[in-house]
């Protein structure tokens, strides 16, 4: 696994110097974990179509939501057992909090994402100076709240209504206001 360490190493090295910058970064554009390969990403956009039952058995789709981004990023880093542990504690500190991550390809930029969950990997068999790191992100919806000043109608009663008994007196004053 450290021979495809070092040929992804390579790869990462010729994308770098042909302005194609892989990056997982914070709102501020700035680099949020430094590593030395960028192995995999699997990006998953998910949507669903709403339908109804109508008459006869039958269904209408009348309607699609998109739900969020879900994108999968396996990410090689090598370095001293200290630049390893700040690795964790950043993947860790991200994973704990709300803060928004946005990660960036030569293809697309795919912005406000959260660290849902990350696990790790060291094995004797690549060097105890390399993690292979797989991040679970997913998108998070900004939507902005909009609010309108709309008038309400005064109720008005409509069709029939019951008539309510009335005592004589109320009918004899209403009889001779008339």
């Amino acid at each position: 696994m450290s021979q495809l360490l070092a040929a992804a190493s390579t790869l990462d090295s010729w994308v770098h110097r042909s302005g194609n910058r892989w990056l997982l970064a914070d709102d501020n554009g700035q680099r949020v974990i430094a590593f030395t390969s960028f192995l995999s990403a699997d990006i998953r956009a998910d949507g669903q179509v709403v339908s109804a039952p109508v008459e006869e058995g039958s269904f209408a789709s009348y309607n699609k939501t998109n739900g969020p981004l879900e994108i999968h990023v396996t990410l090689g880093i090598q370095g001293d057992d200290a630049a390893l542990q700040e690795a964790l504690d950043t993947l860790t500190t991200l994973q704990g909090g709300t803060q928004l991550v946005s990660l960036v390809t030569p293809n697309a930029e795919y912005p406000d994402l959260n660290l849902e969950s990350f696990n790790y990997s060291r094995k004797r068999e690549n060097g105890l100076g390399v993690l292979f790191v797989e991040l679970s992100l997913v998108e998070v919806k900004q939507v902005r709240a909009q609010y309108t000043n709309a008038a309400v109608a005064p109720r008005r009663e409509r069709g029939k209504v019951q008539a309510k008994p009335v005592s004589a007196a109320a009918g004899l004053k209403s009889w001779i206001t008339g």
